[in-house]
């Protein structure tokens, strides 16, 4: 991170302008008064024509701030924002290259909290998202059932769409609530059922909040670890197909242990078993999902819109170990298939592995199981085999059909 002004240069002070413009703690108002430059929006700057100072709109693209804020330094600037600047606003953007304590910040009330406000509830007990320049199917990965949830909308990822992608997995009973222009005079606060919503013919203001309660029987989407395989897109019959097994997949999740902030690698990740659980799980880790078979990697493209994982599991269409070369080293590694090539994937993954990194990989055939073997040579490694079986039918009666064994190494690389 690096900081654009000098250390003498007065800090940038951020305010919120909240949902009802201009009302303005002390401390904001002191800002604005000693300005000697304010940056806002066009309908910002509009809002406060009492300021006789020099006012400038955000440039487009956003990027651009930067080289701005570099032109005016040593001025007293101050940049104008919705509602909470720290809460999914402009701050995000400021500290890529502004130390926080050049920064001072204005809060003032967002518009989730107002909402929150006009419907009576306690905005601690929700859930937020933002949708705002995100997909709308990012919005699978988050939700469950009896949740509250408040979403941050934009033009595509409307009340509409969201109530159709409540519909689509099973949530249709759920309670929609839609605040629009909260603050101004012709604020709305409106109440739907979802599945009635999805298919209204009905105009909303592109300033809208959307609080939701799911109800209804849901099934699409998992609430605990152990997706069922069925739920997987492979191409193949439910649940068959290049899948890990749930309940090897669990093991293997368990093995891996990942964390917040780590970077993952699924070599040879198949249809996605392993990785689209492992990114819905851990959602504030990276997941780097390797896959050359073209078959393939349409279902795990397909699975992971499925189950929403869009924002941290990265599909990597190409083959190991030269895919590896432009990703980022990672903490914790996962081989699932290698293509007879297991040997020199495990070579490569360690070199790359970050101390105290943990890698695990799984071997079915004797040759694999071979590669593993003298990989860990004399160094520390657990083992575990999974042998599992599945009742089916047979001539009227149920029968246990088994499954291929399948050898699980893992494995901490030292600090």
């Amino acid at each position: 991170m690096t900081s654009l002004p000098d250390r003498s240069d007065p800090p940038i002070q951020v305010i919120g302008m909240g949902v009802e413009i201009g009302a303005f703690n002390a401390s904001a108002r002191a800002a604005l008064e000693e300005a000697e430059l304010v940056i806002g929006t066009a309908a910002h700057l509009a809002a406060l024509p009492e300021l006789a100072v020099e006012k400038i709109p955000y440039p487009s693209p956003m990027s651009g701030l930067r080289e701005l804020l570099h032109s005016h330094a040593g001025r007293r600037i101050v940049l104008l924002a919705s509602g909470d600047p720290l809460f999914y606003g402009i701050s995000s953007t400021l500290l890529r290259y502004l130390s926080p304590d050049h920064l001072v910040f204005h809060p003032n009330v967002s518009s989730a909290q107002a909402a929150c406000a006009r419907l009576g509830r306690p905005w601690q007990q929700a859930q937020m998202v933002s949708l705002h320049g995100r997909p709308l199917a990012s919005l699978r990965a988050v939700l469950q059932g009896n949740r509250l949830y408040v979403l941050l909308t934009d033009r595509e990822n409307t009340p509409i769409a969201i109530a159709r992608s409540l519909l689509e997995t099973g949530f249709g009973k759920s309670d929609v609530w839609v605040a629009e222009d909260l603050g101004a005079a012709d604020e709305r606060f409106r109440h739907f059922r979802a599945a009635d919503l999805a298919s209204a013919e009905i105009e909303f203001s592109p300033l809208n909040v959307v609080i939701l309660e799911t109800r209804g029987p849901g099934g699409m989407l998992p609430e605990f670890p152990g997706i069922p395989d069925e739920w997987f897109s492979t191409g193949a019959e439910p649940g068959k197909g290049l899948l890990s097994k749930r309940e090897v997949r669990l093991t293997i999740l368990s093995l891996l242990a990942p964390r917040a902030g780590e970077i993952g690698w699924d070599v040879g990740a198949g249809c996605g078993g392993v990785s689209v659980e492992w990114a819905r799980w851990n959602p504030h880790g990276e997941v780097y999902a390797v896959e050359r078979h073209p078959e393939r990697l349409e279902h795990l493209g397909l699975n992971r819109e499925r189950f929403g994982v869009m924002h941290n599991l990265h599909i990597v269409p190409s083959g190991a170990p030269e895919a590896l070369v432009g990703l980022p080293d990672p903490q914790v590694v996962f081989i699932g298939g290698s293509s007879g090539n297991l040997c020199e994937m495990l070579e490569a993954v360690w070199t790359r592995l970050l101390p105290g990194g943990r890698l695990v990989a799984s071997a079915v055939t004797e040759d694999s199981r071979v590669d593993l073997h003298g990989f860990a040579g004399d160094r520390e490694a657990y083992w575990t085999e999974l042998s599992i079986a599945r009742s089916e039918r047979l001539a009227g009666q149920r029968v246990m059909r088994p499954y291929l064994p399948v050898l699980l190494m893992r494995m901490e690389k030292p600090l």
